[in-house]
């Protein structure tokens, strides 16, 4: 199996048809849909089973109780058969030639194991753009494009890396931000960056919206490594600057966090610039 395209979902059942009906229309068939149900309460089990009698294509399907969608990852790192994981979410789609465009990438970076895997573009169905002036870029350094449109890179991994870099499990905390994934490997391997728009769906722009700063203190210990991680991995001074106050404004809510963790999280000449510019009133 070349392929395990990977789905979590949880009360989506009124979404799935649409990335449903866009895999079996794939024009490259050399894949399995793996979903991970985070404890749905709606019809997503039915209509799943429903999917797997009409044996269109390959689906594997397995319920958890609800633990949050990095744990519904770490069941799927488990899970898949695939040579390659593609990460599909329940409210997303993709465009007919996904996998078979998906294959031509992963033949380019055959044999150099330094990569662990490419990306493609993934963007609202209502972005305006010229089709016939993407997918002809390559490059391999974190940030070198220039957006024309509102997007965001998706990640193909080579299974056999992604397995190697599971969540870590805090009791009682269900949500984690994917950094905490992607950057160990970013850090440890080369990616193939392209520029083939091959998903669509609606997602979060980056940053701490009211929502996301909500869940990020009601899960104290992963946001604290998501922050920790970014500071390490990249950044300017000033931005490493505005995370570390993020980290300490969430660690210092978190009293049932021991301190001297609190402090070891991130280099401490950013520890020291947080409260420092506070000493001084100016955050």
């Amino acid at each position: 199996m070349k392929f395990t395209i990977f789905t979590p979902t949880y009360n989506r059942a009124h979404l799935l048809p649409q990335l449903y009906t866009s895999l079996v229309k794939q024009t490259y068939q050399g894949f399995e849909w793996l979903i991970i149900d985070d404890g749905s309460t709606d019809d997503t089990e039915a209509l799943i089973r429903q999917y797997i009698s009409e044996k269109r294509i390959t689906i594997r399907y397995y319920k958890q109780e609800n633990q949050g969608k990095h744990i519904a990852i770490n069941r799927a790192l488990e899970e898949a058969r695939g040579e390659f994981l593609i990460t599909v979410d329940s409210d997303d789609y993709i465009v007919e030639n996904c996998v078979e465009t998906c294959l031509t990438l992963s033949k380019e970076i055959e044999g150099k194991l330094d990569f662990a895997g490419f990306t493609y573009i993934h963007t609202s169905p209502n972005s305006t753009f010229d089709k016939s002036q993407y997918g002809k870029k390559r490059w391999t350094k974190l940030g070198d494009y220039e957006w024309e449109f509102k997007g965001e890179m998706a990640f193909v991994f080579r299974t056999e890396i992604a397995k190697k870099h599971p969540f870590p499990v805090y009791k009682d905390e269900k949500f984690c931000q994917e950094a905490v994934f992607l950057l160990p490997i970013l850090n440890q391997y080369k990616i193939l960056f392209t520029d083939h728009v091959l998903a669509h769906g609606d997602y979060l722009e980056d940053g701490l919206s009211q929502n996301i700063y909500r869940r990020l203190l009601a899960n104290p210990r992963y946001a604290m490594l998501s922050y920790g991680m970014k500071i390490k991995s990249y950044g300017t001074a000033k931005e490493k600057t505005q995370m570390a106050k993020s980290y300490w404004d969430i660690a210092l809510k978190a009293k049932h966090i021991p301190m001297v963790r609190k402090i070891k999280g991130i280099p401490l000449r950013y520890t020291l610039k947080v409260f420092w510019d506070k000493i001084k009133g100016k955050i």
